[in-house]
C-alpha cells in the first residue's frame, strides 16, 4: 500500500515556508510599506530581506525534497489533484519570483548598502521596477494562499478526504 503522507522532511519544510511567507506578507504589507523610509526602517528591513531569502531558500528546499520524497498519490480525483498541482506549482514560483525580485530590489536601490554597511535608505522604493513586481507579486500570492486555504479547508470539510493528516495535522 502507497504511502498516504508526506515524507516528514518535506512536511516539516512545508509549514516552516507557510509560516514565514505568512509572516512576510504581513509584515511587509502592514509595517514596511507605512514605514518612511528613514533610519528606524533598516531593522525592520534587515529582518525582512533576511527571512526573505529563506523563504525563497526553503522553497527550493521544497522542490529538492519533492524529487527525493516523491509525493503520495493525489487524495482526489484526476482533474482535481491536476488542479491543485498547478495551484501550488504557481504558488512556488510566486514566492521564488518574489524571493528574485526583492533581491533586484535591494541591489538596484541601495537597500541591501544601507542594511547592513550603513548606507542610506532611497527615498521611494516605488520609483524602482522590482518593487512593482514585488508588490504585485505580493497580493497574487495573498491570492494564491488564499486559494490553498480554501481548497485544504474544502477537501478537510465537504469531501472528508483526511488531505490536512497528508501534511501532519490530525490522522487517518
Amino acid at each position: 500500500m502507497q504511502n498516504f503522507r508526506y515524507a516528514l522532511p518535506r512536511i516539516v519544510v512545508h509549514w516552516l515556508a507557510a509560516a514565514l511567507i505568512l509572516f512576510l506578507l504581513v509584515a511587509g504589507s502592514l509595517v514596511l510599506t507605512e514605514m518612511p523610509n528613514t533610519t528606524e526602517k533598516v531593522g525592520n528591513l534587515r529582518i525582512h530581506m533576511i527571512l526573505g531569502g529563506l523563504a525563497g531558500l526553503l522553497v527550493l528546499i521544497r522542490l529538492v525534497l519533492g524529487r527525493v520524497h516523491p509525493a503520495p498519490a493525489p487524495a482526489a480525483g484526476d482533474t482535481m489533484g491536476k488542479v491543485g498541482h498547478v495551484g501550488n506549482v504557481l504558488l512556488n514560483l510566486t514566492i521564488l519570483f518574489m524571493a528574485m525580485s526583492g533581491m533586484l530590489l535591494v541591489l538596484q536601490s541601495g537597500a541591501l548598502d544601507a542594511a547592513f554597511f550603513g548606507g542610506v535608505l532611497p527615498e521611494d522604493f516605488k520609483a524602482f521596477i522590482p518593487r512593482k513586481v514585488h508588490g504585485l507579486l505580493s497580493r497574487v500570492a495573498m491570492g494564491l494562499i488564499a486559494l490553498h486555504v480554501l481548497a485544504a479547508a474544502y477537501h478537510q470539510f465537504i469531501v472528508k478526504d483526511g488531505l490536512l493528516s497528508r501534511m501532519g495535522l490530525g490522522s487517518r
